[in-house]
Parts: structure tokens; C-alpha cells; sequence
């Protein structure tokens, strides 16, 4: 009987996969069949039937993303996908074939805290005046309740102002109630302002870095950068604000690109190129759940190179934006808690490994109430399902060796 020949880029292929999920004593061919149209599929780029390993890599490479639909910010969206975010297949895989997934610290899952850093003061001369704007045009627009949301966040700026404080400024707040619960976590910071979408009065977070900084390694956290708008797009761009962040914070290990504008077949690479060892970018702006088909970290394919990058993904599984905002989910909070509650009790059953994003101004308590109490309330859930908090970089670091 006649043995069909594997070609060698289908094995490369493969090999990626099961490595990546931990089945490193399995063949392929032998313990795991090799079909060939199943991979003639893919190398057409589509979605191949009855078989779980090409399925996997069609997934895990996102194949379905270089010709996918994109928004108007270049993001592919959970609604464009033809994935089920929260049954990842590559999770499905690992349990057919009797692969225990690894338990991160020795937890039984492990969650990466993160924070986007977007605006760090908001009651600027800009900040005063959108908020204004805000309130005004929604209640003429019979949007009663967020103009009155708007109102109510205006009239306790006096306060702010004679106390110095700030509704936006929540980081002392925010690492108080992770080590309350022996948690760490990471704050992606904006190095540069060149794109009315990186966010108002560029001048006060210039002022505000290097005190913001210093905060946030006085109080152990972890300083990764938040590529701007345009370094989506340009990685001369993103590499100098990795060089001008550094500069305050020392070594940057991570990124993750405002928006969410990761695209894994064009602007990954140069997140490589510029010396990063971890991205937290790859996950959905409009639903929680598994963007590449995993639940854990993994280095991303290189389609140009047939061959994985030299970098670690973080996958991020859920944001508090894409819980809250009317253009996405609109929940409240305990809608919200309940959404998450469901991935974390996804998690303490299969395992896993994941980022959440919680922005640092939902901690804003008077425009957004109950959300700073959500987060809380989060990092309880997670110790009470046997999980663990730990920084983007702490995990990165973990699932490099566990790779290697």
C-alpha cells in the first residue's frame, strides 16, 4: 500500500499547530491523519471541512481575515467572522486529542489585567467644552439620560478643580483594588498624538507622562505602549514611540495599537521588527470572545515567511468598551457582569489564558456608574473560580518558555 507523501509546508504547517497546543509527542500523519483536500483548502484560503487540525490552522493562521470585511478603522469585526467567539475550535481540538491545556501559575486559568490609557485627565479646557457639547445635543435629542449623565459629570468639576483631582486620573484607585486582591496588571500608554482619534488636548498628556509613569512603577505595574492611530500604519512611526516611551519607563516589552487596529497580515510584522516581545491587540472590538480560535498564547503565523513570528500573542477576550458602549453591546453593568461571568466560567472549566481590557476612564464613576465596581467585583470572580491576575508581560514570558 502506497504511504501518501505529506508536502513540506503542509507539515510546517501542522507541526505550528500541534506545538502550539501542547500535542509535541503526536504525528502528524500517523497519530493525527493527514488529509489532502482538507489542506488543498486552505491553501486556497478557505475554510476546510472534516478535519479539526486544517480547520485549526485556518484559525489560528486567520485566513479568514486577509480578504475579510473591514470597518472604517481597518478592524475585522465578531460579526464577519466565522468563528463562535467563546467555543474556540483549537480549545476543541486540544481536548479530542487528550492534551492537557497549562495551567498558568499553577492556576486554573489566568487572566492578563489591562488598562488602555486613552485620556488620562479629563477635565482639560477640550474636556470641559465636549462635555458641554455632549449634554447639550443629547438632551435636544430626547437622549435624556446620557445628557443628564454629561450634566451630573459636569457639575462636580468645581470639586475636582479645588481638590486637584480628576475623574480620568483612577490609576492610584485602580492598582489599590488589584492588590486588595493580590493582583497585578498593565497600562498601555500613548507615546505620541498624531491623529485626531488618538484623543483630545495631546498637550496635557504630554504633561501628564512622566508623572503617570512614575505612578504606575511606584505602584508594580507593568508600562507597555499603546501604538498610536497612525503606527498602525507605519512602523518607523511605532518603533520611535517605543524609543520615546522608553526613555521614562525604561525597557517596553508590549503593545497593543489604539483601536484595536491589529491586522495579523500587515501591521504585526513591524510590532516584531521594533523589538517588542509581546501584542495584546488580536481580539473583537464588537464582541467578547477568541479572535484567533485559541484561548491561550501563541506566536502568530507568518504567511510571507511559512513560518511563525518571533513574538507572543496575548489574546484579548473581552473589553469593557464593547460591554458598555451604545455603538456595540450597550449593557449595563450587571448585563455586563453576567457576560463576563460566563467567560470566566468558560475558562475554569477548559482552561485558559487571555487579556481583559478595562479602560482606566471607566473608572468614572459619575459618567459611568457601577463600572469601577464591576471591575472589582471581576477580580473577585476570578480568584473565586480557582483563576489568577497577572500582568500581559508576566503571562507572555510563561507561555514563551511553555512554546519553546
Amino acid at each position: 500500500m502506497s504511504v501518501e507523501l505529506i508536502p513540506e509546508t503542509v507539515e510546517r504547517k501542522a507541526r505550528w499547530v500541534l506545538d502550539t497546543i501542547g500535542a509535541r509527542e503526536l504525528g502528524f500523519g500517523d497519530d493525527v491523519p493527514y488529509r489532502a483536500e482538507a489542506w488543498e483548502q486552505v491553501a486556497r484560503g478557505e475554510r476546510p471541512d472534516g478535519d479539526q487540525l486544517a480547520e485549526a490552522f485556518f484559525h489560528l493562521a486567520r485566513l479568514e481575515e486577509r480578504d475579510g470585511a473591514r470597518d472604517e478603522h481597518g478592524r475585522f469585526r465578531a460579526a464577519g467572522s466565522s468563528l463562535e467567539p467563546l467555543d474556540p475550535p483549537l480549545e476543541r481540538l486540544r481536548n479530542r486529542l487528550g492534551v492537557e491545556p497549562p495551567r498558568w501559575g499553577g492556576a486554573r486559568f489566568a487572566v492578563a489585567l489591562t488598562h488602555d490609557v486613552d485620556t488620562p485627565w479629563k477635565w482639560t479646557s477640550t474636556g470641559l467644552r465636549g462635555a458641554a457639547a455632549r449634554a447639550k445635543a443629547d438632551l435636544l435629542r430626547g437622549r435624556a439620560r446620557s445628557g443628564l449623565r454629561e450634566a451630573r459629570a459636569l457639575a462636580g468639576w468645581p470639586f475636582h478643580k479645588v481638590s486637584g483631582t480628576d475623574p480620568f486620573w483612577s490609576f492610584d484607585r485602580i492598582l489599590a483594588d488589584e492588590r486588595r486582591c493580590d493582583a497585578s496588571s498593565t497600562f498601555f500608554l500613548l507615546a505620541d498624538h498624531a491623529h485626531e482619534l488618538d484623543g483630545p488636548a495631546a498637550e496635557s498628556y504630554e504633561r501628564l507622562r512622566p508623572r503617570l509613569v512614575e505612578t504606575l512603577l511606584d505602584g508594580a505595574a507593568e508600562v507597555g505602549l499603546h501604538g498610536s492611530y497612525s503606527a498602525a500604519d507605519d512602523g518607523t512611526r511605532l518603533a520611535a514611540e517605543k524609543n520615546r516611551l522608553e526613555t521614562l519607563a525604561g525597557a517596553v516589552r508590549g503593545q497593543r495599537y489604539h483601536f484595536l487596529r491589529l491586522d495579523p497580515h500587515r501591521n504585526l510584522s513591524q510590532v516584531e521588527t521594533a523589538g517588542f516581545a509581546y501584542d495584546s491587540t488580536l481580539g473583537f472590538n464588537d464582541a467578547p470572545g477568541f479572535r484567533a480560535g485559541i484561548a491561550h498564547p501563541f506566536r502568530p503565523w507568518n504567511l510571507e515567511r511559512d513560518a511563525p513570528h518571533d513574538i507572543i500573542e496575548v489574546p484579548l477576550a473581552a473589553m469593557d468598551v464593547t460591554l458598555s458602549a451604545e455603538r456595540y453591546l450597550n449593557l449595563s453593568a450587571r448585563q455586563a457582569e453576567e457576560r463576563l461571568r460566563t467567560l470566566l466560567d468558560w475558562a475554569a472549566e477548559h482552561g485558559g489564558g487571555f487579556a481583559v481590557l478595562w479602560h482606566s476612564e471607566q473608572y468614572d464613576s459619575a459618567m459611568l456608574p457601577g463600572w469601577d465596581r464591576l471591575y472589582r467585583r471581576f477580580l473577585d470572580d476570578v480568584r473565586a473560580r480557582g483563576g489568577i491576575c497577572v500582568q500581559a508581560g508576566t503571562l507572555a514570558d510563561e507561555a514563551r518558555q511553555w512554546l519553546s
